[in-house]
């Protein structure tokens, strides 16, 4: 027996042992945490309009927070089946403290319409009373919610037209914020509605959904909700409220169409925004010629009238917004007599024979124009087809005179596009494109485009320390295209149409040692002329690079009219006529300069005009006392062997010695 109890009593040491143990391993703040503060109760019964308990509500207990809000402390849905109280009544368990409760039921279980309440005749928790918890005590409330409300009223234009509008009450909520209270509403064509099931309480109206051409407001006449007059709206009453809307400003005037226009016109009104003349607003052009946009804000406007058979207008000058002359509109203003008298069109009609669409999709052929160097789709076209084979037909209308270069694209297409953009003369872009001749009032015809599978054409460039330019050149010459090679020298350039192509490699202004070529190493000189072709036809073509070898040099020095140096002058050399690659070097601080990366060809030297002192570009001129000269028909050529070096006989003088 005594083993048996001195067994039991080492059991239980062990046992102690194990629960110290665990204990001495729980985080501090479990270990030592204080006992928690027990609190107090909030209860009682909660009642509807009628008297009748409440079977089915919300309980929201706020405590104060800075300023003049409130924040939720707890929320409680509180129901009989659930809480196992009579119906009607809660409890609601919280630390000691001053709050305010806010009752609202929730479902349909009754007839009558209640709305919230905040104990004790509050209609919102800003208009509470406050409820003290004590600690270990229980605090006891009976709500009783009231009616909800209605609010009423007309919305109204000039003259008293009705106006249909959505009329947005806004409840300041226990943050401070007031926020929008969704909910049904009746409107009707005569502009009076009626918001139904509204909780009493202090709200703010402003106006959503408003015609464009009225100007949207808070009641009472005020443009913000910062603005809004506060209503307040009792249990079970039926307000009335009423809005009187100021119309926008607008513009009217008259369109002439000129003889044999017929199709459906249209008025864009534009307003200056994020650095450019921004389409704003629209409005047609009735048979008769009239037209108004209405719904315009305070702002100064252009219009512009568009059709596809008339020749783009805009008022008073230009055919483009920025062209345009300035209409300046205050607050409700009629600006009318903005009449406009457009031209006739010039179009293009051409042929797309047997398109290739793959299993999608439909030919979208659009007339691209050269403005301020850069390419800009102006006006794009009908395309349809001719019932025979694949072929197609377009036309594209409402172009000015002027030349423009016509490119098609696959339009809806697959996940790969069924054909390239394709131009005019076989090219990817506009750019590359041959330009065409349009007429206003007349047609261009017969501007046929053939597609077909994309190509591609990748390569490497050898011999460069970083990327080199890489430029396409179409069958007609033109430049279709530039890209960079990346730091190995590969390029590759894609969705190429059919067609026969040159490649330039490093043409580009620069200050290298390297030549420029042309594929297949030919010297720049060559030109185009001398570029081996590249023909595409839907494959990939490869291996078209080639390797740079280090060009030619000029050298020389750069002086004042004191014999002094010029230093950190920028000096060119160029071929007469932009047909060789031009290269660029500074003279250092004793004058001298070393132009490097030259092909096998007679070049020009230009001193750059703001070295010159003498306003213009100077170019060499071996017969002028100070060797340089403005006129470059006087400039003489300067030969050089590519890889070897040429050197100017004489220093370069800037400006005339000082008497």
């Amino acid at each position: 027996m005594s083993r048996g109890l001195r067994a039991g009593r080492a059991s239980i040491s062990g046992v102690a042992l194990v629960l110290a143990l665990l204990l001495s391993l729980l985080p501090p703040f479990l270990a030592a945490a204080p006992a928690q503060a027990a609190g107090g109760t909030l209860r009682g019964t909660l009642t509807g309009p009628s008297g009748s308990p409440v079977e089915y509500f919300q309980v929201d207990v706020y405590k104060a927070a800075s300023g003049d809000t409130w924040q939720l402390e707890t929320s409680k849905t509180v129901t009989s089946w659930d809480s196992g109280l009579p119906v009607g009544e809660f409890t609601v368990a919280l630390p000691a403290g001053s709050y305010r409760a806010c009752f609202h039921k929730l479902g349909f279980e009754s007839d009558d319409f209640t709305g919230r309440r905040c104990w004790s005749d509050g209609l919102d928790v800003f208009g509470g009373t406050d409820i003290a918890i004590s600690e270990g005590g229980t605090t006891t409330i009976n709500p009783v919610l009231p009616r909800e409300s209605q609010v009423r009223g007309r919305v109204a234009g000039a003259g008293g037209i009705g106006v249909s509008a959505y009329v947005m009450p806004y409840r300041r909520g226990p943050d401070g914020n007031w926020t929008a209270v969704w909910g049904q509403q009746s409107i009707a064509s005569d502009g009076s509605f009626v918001i139904d099931d509204l909780d009493p309480g202090t709200y703010r109206f402003c106006l959503a959904d408003v015609p464009r051409e009225y100007q949207p407001e808070c009641w009472d006449n005020v443009a913000t909700l910062t603005e809004a007059t506060e209503l307040v709206v009792p249990p079970g009453t039926r307000p009335a409220i009423y809005f009187r809307l100021a119309r926008r400003a607008n513009i009217s005037g008259t369109v002439t169409r000129p003889r044999g226009s017929t199709e459906s016109l249209t008025i864009v009104t534009h307003r200056f925004r994020n650095a450019g003349w921004e389409q704003v607003a629209y409005a047609g052009v009735a048979a008769d010629g009239s037209y108004r946009v209405t719904g315009l804000d305070a702002d100064t406007y252009r219009v512009c009238v568009v059709g596809f058979d008339i020749v783009t207008t805009c008022w008073r000058t230009g055919s483009t917004a920025s062209g345009a002359t300035d209409i300046v509109l205050a607050t409700g203003q009629y600006k009318g007599n903005v009449n406009l008298a457009p031209g006739p069109a010039g179009f293009v009609t051409g042929t797309l024979p047997e398109v290739y669409l793959g299993a999608q999709g439909y030919p979208n052929v659009t007339a691209w124009r050269e403005v301020d160097g850069s390419w800009v789709g102006v006006s794009t076209g009908e395309a349809v087809p001719t019932g025979i084979g694949s072929d197609w037909t377009y036309r594209i209308g409402s172009l000015p005179t002027g030349s423009y270069v016509v490119c098609v694209e696959h339009a809806e297409p697959e996940f790969v596009p069924a054909f390239p953009r394709t131009c005019v003369g076989d090219s990817p872009t506009a750019q590359g494109g041959i330009p065409v001749a349009v007429v206003a009032g007349a047609t261009t015809d017969g501007v046929d485009i053939r597609t077909n599978r994309a190509g591609e054409i990748r390569g490497t460039v050898n011999g460069a320390s970083g990327p080199v330019r890489v430029d396409l050149y179409t069958a007609s010459d033109r430049l279709a295209l530039s890209l960079m090679t990346n730091a190995t020298g590969f390029y590759r350039i894609r969705e190429l149409p059919a067609g026969v192509y040159r490649i330039g490699i490093h043409r580009d202004r620069a200050t290298t040692s390297l030549a420029a070529e042309w594929y297949r190493n030919r010297l720049d000189s060559a030109g185009l002329a001398g570029a081996t072709p590249v023909p595409v036809n839907g494959d990939i073509v490869t291996g078209i690079g080639g390797t740079l070898d280090p060009g030619g040099a000029i050298t020389g020095r750069l002086v004042d009219g004191t014999g002094a140096p010029v230093a950190g002058c920028l000096v060119k050399a160029l071929g007469r006529g932009g047909t060789l690659a031009v290269r660029l070097a500074r003279t250092d601080a004793s004058g001298a300069f070393s132009i490097g990366g030259l092909s096998t060809a007679p070049y020009l030297v230009l001193v750059s005009e703001r070295c010159s002192g003498a306003g213009v570009g100077l170019f060499y001129d071996a017969a002028s006392p100070t060797r340089t000269t403005a006129h470059p028909r006087n400039a003489d050529d300067v030969s050089v062997t590519r890889g070897l070096t040429t050197t100017l006989p004489a220093d370069l003088v800037t400006g005339p010695p000082p008497p």
